[in-house]
C-alpha cells in the first residue's frame, strides 16, 4: 500500500473554514507491507522511528497517546462494519519528511485505511476512504484540521475541492517538478496553530455577521469587509480579511489550473501572492525559510509559498527548469531539499 503526501498550492488555512482548496499528491509516500498472521494479533514496526507497537484486535484499541493514528484507523474503521478476521504484521516507513508540512500522518491514515479494508476483504470507495481517514486522524481526537490533505492522498494528481459540496474536481494543469525544500526547523504546535487560527477566524467572522447580515464567508466581496474594518468602532478583523484574500487567490488559481498548459509567470505570481498572505497576516514563516525562498527566488524559481501549518517544516518552489538551481540554492541556505513530481493517488501495490 503506498499513500502520497501532497503540498497545497491554493488555500492554505482554508479548508477547515469551509472555503475551497486546490492541492496536489506528491511522489513522497508512505508504503504499508501488510502481511497476515494466524491469531488476533496486530504487531507494526515503524522502519523509520524504530518503534513497534502491538495490540489485538479482540476489543476497541486503546490509545497510547494522542494522535496515535494506526490505532485510532482500526477503530474507526470497526465501527464501520471493516474488521480483520485474523492478526497482520505490518511494517511502515516512509520517504515524507515527517512534521513538515507534506501531510505524512494524513498519507500514513489514508494509507492504513485502505489497507485495513484489504485486511477486511472488503472494497471501500475513495470518497469513504478520505472521509474515513479524516475521522481517524481529526474527529477522533478533537482536532481542528479540514480534509485536504486526506482527499489530495486518496485522489492524487492536482486537485480542486469544493469543501462546502465536498466536491473533487481533477484539474488537467500539467506542472513539472517542484523543488521542496525542508528548513529541519521543528513545528511547535500544529495542532494547537491550527486550533488559533480557526478560533480566531471564525471569532472575527461573527463580527463582520453583526456588521454585514448577509455575510457569507463563500460569496461577500473583500472589499465589504475592509469597508467595515477602516469605521473607527470596527474589530481587527485581520486574520479573516485574510482567508477571504486566500479564498481569492484560490479562484484566480482555479481558472489558471483548469487548462492544460497553464501560464507558469501567472502561476509563480499567485504563488507568491498567497505566500505573502501566509507570512505577512497569518504569520506562519521563520527567517530561515525566508532566506530559503529569497534564495530560491534569486536563481530562477518563479513562485514560492510555505507549506502546511507553517511556523517551521518546509517550503514549496515551482521553478520549472531551474529545479537544480534551486537545489543548490536552498542547500546553501541549510536546508534539504527534493526534487518532487505531482503523483498519483493511494494504491494497493500487490494483491
Amino acid at each position: 500500500m503506498r499513500a502520497p503526501g501532497r503540498v497545497c498550492l491554493f488555500g492554505e488555512h482554508s479548508d477547515y473554514l469551509g472555503l475551497d482548496v486546490i492541492a496536489a499528491a506528491i511522489d513522497m509516500e508512505i508504503e504499508i507491507t501488510a502481511e497476515p498472521r494466524t491469531d488476533s494479533e496486530v504487531h507494526i514496526i515503524y522502519s523509520d522511528l524504530g518503534e513497534e507497537d502491538t495490540f489485538t484486535l479482540e476489543s476497541e484499541i486503546a490509545y497510547r497517546n494522542h494522535r496515535d493514528y494506526i490505532r485510532s484507523a482500526f477503530n474507526v474503521m470497526a465501527r464501520k462494519g471493516f474488521q480483520p478476521l485474523h492478526g497482520w504484521n505490518l511494517q511502515i516507513k516512509g520517504t515524507i519528511p515527517i512534521a513538515a508540512g507534506l501531510s505524512s500522518s494524513s498519507a500514513l491514515t489514508v494509507g492504513a485505511v485502505m489497507a485495513i479494508a484489504k485486511m477486511s476483504g472488503r472494497k471501500i470507495a475513495e470518497g469513504d476512504t478520505a472521509l474515513t481517514a479524516y475521522d481517524a486522524e481529526v474527529r477522533e481526537f478533537g482536532e481542528s484540521g479540514g480534509m485536504m490533505d486526506h482527499y489530495a492522498s486518496v485522489y492524487g494528481g492536482i486537485i480542486h475541492v469544493d469543501m462546502e459540496k465536498g466536491h473533487v474536481t481533477k484539474l488537467p494543469a500539467k506542472l513539472g517538478s517542484l523543488v521542496i525544500g525542508d528548513s529541519g526547523e521543528k513545528k511547535r504546535d500544529t495542532v494547537g496553530d491550527l486550533r488559533f487560527i480557526r478560533t480566531s477566524v471564525e471569532r472575527e467572522y461573527q463580527v463582520i455577521s453583526e456588521r454585514i447580515g448577509s455575510f457569507n464567508r463563500r460569496t461577500t466581496s473583500l472589499d465589504e469587509v475592509a469597508a467595515i474594518r477602516n469605521r473607527k468602532s470596527a474589530t481587527e478583523l485581520g486574520m479573516a480579511e485574510a482567508t477571504l484574500r486566500n479564498r481569492d487567490l484560490t479562484s484566480r488559481a482555479l481558472d489558471l489550473l483548469s487548462s492544460e498548459n497553464p501560464n507558469p509567470k501567472e502561476i509563480g505570481l499567485l504563488l507568491n501572492a498567497h505566500h505573502e498572505v501566509l507570512r505577512d497576516e497569518l504569520d506562519r514563516s521563520t527567517p530561515k525559510i525566508e532566506r530559503m525562498i529569497a534564495a530560491a527566488r534569486e536563481v530562477g524559481a518563479l513562485g514560492c509559498k510555505i507549506n502546511g501549518s507553517g511556523g517551521g517544516g518546509t517550503m514549496m518552489a515551482y521553478c520549472p527548469e531551474r529545479e537544480r538551481e534551486v537545489v543548490r540554492a536552498i542547500k546553501d541556505e541549510g536546508g534539504k531539499a527534493y526534487i518532487a513530481k505531482v503523483g498519483s493517488g493511494v494504491t494497493i501495490t500487490r494483491e
